[in-house]
């Protein structure tokens, strides 16, 4: 690659030179489903890695199965709290909708109405209710908290009330005898099996190795600047990575061996960075990349970085994977003393750094409280008393082999992220020490990975977290190359802008219709409920980004007031908020109702909270006016996660609201954070 001098980017006319352009990786990050979303992924992983059926095909069917309904609710609820508002009643409507269409069902004129009459009235009495919700909201100015907690009691009172004197229980059954009952249960109800085809795996790959062709073209499309004239030097590099990566990749689906995957294992990888470094050359500019070597102050991270990788593997590989003993009666008693020492001396250091400026005052003579000094010596007494305890009980409940993993991970992890830190410092200094920290990222990626193949017993790991790891490799060395031979944009550029993100909009699509391929072509049954979910969740996201009244929903939910004053009808915004909430809430009662034939009157009690919890995980705000409909898809998938995958790891399934009060915690925190610097990047 020749480097060029780097000539002066052009604004854009009218552009504002105090605000900085962002990358498509940077836009990505300050997006409120981005927590969520990474989040998924972690927990997916941990629980594919401690669950043997969890990552297969049933297991994927059974967590979305779950998530299905929680979705459904979660998004409705998503699109009320973004207005501003909330809904107590949420999760009491699904089981009065169900309860009224298995009444009528049943009673209804005395031998029972028809579903083709039942299953419509129950949606207009779904719609009336959420209109009268939202009315009242808006002519009383009654916090909605109260309103809908009212709406909750009445229909729980109702349901109850009802099915005592029409049926002389709280249970409603023989839905499944009403005319109609067919056809709806295939709206609402049906499963659905396909077995596998013969070209079902092909198909599959090529849509994913399409997909992230063209992920990675679009990410490179709104990053780089485009040359004047393409560079013709580097075009062969670019199609001999290509035919290498073809060729290894071919190669490997027709040998077996060790030897044999190793080699073509390399050729591929090694085509992989080429194709990329050599067709972004060829249509990007070049920068000067002479200057002399300095990691400056990456220089601290990256050897941090360095130890904390080193001191993961040293921890894979010193503990026992196959022990089961509990650590805190495996360390000799005296090793203990010295363990609730240590923690209780890092409780006591994090705790004083807080007050370490009141300390100074105090010890410089300026006037400082003798008892708020008192108080706060009481306070980091009390937090390394706690961290001390902390540890002891982590000790006494987790096990040799699973402190090695939590250790493994952790560190590793830790390393990992610290270095890829250093690599974004070290290019501020030179291009050449960006270059080494990003080939020491690789280096230990497959270290690691190397670790995991020869160290693990589980196939899937030796497998297919081996292939992920190396290929995250690849990632980031042909990112490293191409950040460091590149020059990068400062300034938007519409039409590149544009068709970058239509490609990398169209690249996430072929994966997602690959992995939908793959899961409804597995011959496991899959519930129709699944695809309202994903339906619902695409039409309220295109509705919130793309349509005026998403406009309305945002503004409503910022300031009220604010928005009725430019012209935003407010009242009925809200009205139609709670409408839709209503009306999922009846849809997720007939998905019930028609799957079980039956229909409890305390059926949905309690449930509005996992709505509102699924929402908040998605990155939506309790205060109203940011949010993300997608987010709260997410957040539902999360849930659905864990109860699924703690039985599937054998756990105690209470260990399910523990799980929940945290990522709820979590959320909270990250959400703030990432709002925080959507905030600032604005």
């Amino acid at each position: 690659m020749v480097a060029t001098a780097d000539p002066p980017q052009t604004k854009p006319a009218g552009g504002d030179e105090r605000i900085s352009f962002r990358g498509p990786v940077q836009r990505m990050l300050v997006t409120p489903e981005i927590g969520a979303l990474i989040g998924a992924v972690l927990i997916w992983s941990f629980f594919w890695g401690v669950g043997d059926r969890f990552g297969t095909a049933s297991g994927t069917a059974s967590f979305l199965d779950v998530a299905a309904p929680l979705g459904i609710m979660a998004v409705a609820v998503a699109l009320l709290m973004i207005g501003g508002e909330f809904d107590l009643s949420s999760g009491v409507m699904t089981g009065s909708s169900g309860i009224m269409v298995g009444l009528m069902a049943r009673t209804f004129m005395g031998d029972g109405a028809s579903l083709y009459l039942a299953v419509p009235l129950a949606f207009l009495a779904a719609g009336c209710i959420g209109w009268f919700n939202g009315t009242l909201v808006n002519r009383t100015g009654l916090p909605s908290f109260i309103v809908t907690l009212g709406t909750f009691f009445v229909l729980r009172g109702v349901n109850l009330v009802m099915t005592k004197r029409l049926v002389d229980k709280v249970l409603v059954d023989g839905i499944d005898d009403a005319k109609g009952f067919d056809t709806f249960r295939k709206i609402f109800a049906s499963v659905h099996a396909r077995e596998p085809f013969g070209a079902r795996d092909g198909i599959f790959l090529a849509l994913v190795i399409g997909a992230s062709a063209l992920v990675s073209f679009g990410l490179l499309e709104q990053s780089f600047v485009r040359r004047a004239a393409a560079n013709a030097k580097a075009l062969p590099v670019g199609l001999l990575g290509v035919a290498m990566a073809a060729g290894g990749y071919l190669a490997l689906h027709r040998t077996d061996g060790v030897g044999n995957n190793t080699i073509f294992g390399a050729v591929c990888c090694a085509g992989a960075i080429l194709a990329i470094v050599g067709l972004a050359a060829w249509r990007y500019e070049g920068q000067n990349t002479s200057g002399g070597f300095a990691l400056g102050s990456a220089a601290k991270p990256t050897l941090v970085g360095l130890v904390l990788v080193a001191a993961g593997c040293a921890a894979a590989l010193a503990f026992d994977r196959t022990q089961r003993r509990v650590i805190l009666s495996w360390m000799p008693s005296g090793m203990r003393v010295v363990v609730a020492l240590v923690a209780a001396a890092l409780g006591v250091f994090l705790a004083a750094r807080k007050w370490r400026a009141q300390l100074q005052q105090r010890l410089g003579g300026t006037p400082t409280s003798v008892g708020g000094l008192i108080r706060n010596g009481l306070v980091i007494v009390l937090v390394g008393g706690l961290m001390m305890v902390g540890v002891l009980s982590f000790l006494q409940l987790i096990t040799e082999q699973a402190l090695r993993t939590v250790l493994f991970m952790a560190l590793a992890g830790s390393g990992l992220a610290t270095l890829m830190q250093a690599r974004g410092r070290a290019g501020k200094f030179s291009k050449q020490a960006q270059l080494l920290v990003g080939i020491l990222i690789a280096a230990s990626l497959v270290v690691i990975a190397l670790i995991v193949r020869g160290d693990s017993g589980a196939l899937r790991f030796r497998t297919g977290l081996f292939t992920a790891i190396l290929l995250a490799a690849v990632a980031v060395m042909a990112n490293t190359l191409v950040e460091v031979g590149l020059r990068k944009r400062t300034a938007p550029e519409p039409a590149a802008d544009r068709l970058g993100r239509r490609v990398v909009n169209l690249g996430v699509t072929l994966a997602f219709l690959g992995l939908m391929m793959r899961l409804f072509f597995s011959g496991v049954p899959i519930r129709v409920s699944v695809l309202w979910w994903l339906l619902l969740t695409g039409v309220a996201t295109f509705v919130l980004v793309r349509t005026k009244y998403g406009n309305w929903i945002f503004a409503v939910g910022g300031n009220k007031d604010a928005a009725r004053s430019i012209g935003v009808p407010a009242d009925k915004v809200k009205v139609g908020l709670f409408m839709t909430t209503s009306l999922a809430g009846c849809l997720v009662g007939m998905i019930t109702a028609l799957r079980l034939t039956s229909v409890q009157a305390s059926q949905g009690i309690g449930e509005e909270f996992e709505y509102i919890i699924a929402a908040v995980v998605g990155g939506n705000l309790l205060t109203g006016g940011y949010g993300s409909a997608a987010g709260a898809a997410i957040g539902a998938a999360i849930m659905a996660m864990s109860q699924i995958g703690i039985p599937y790891a054998r756990w105690n399934q209470d260990g399910r609201y523990v799980f929940l009060g945290v990522i709820l915690l979590l959320a909270v925190l990250v959400n703030n954070y990432v709002r925080k610097k959507a905030q600032e990047a604005r």
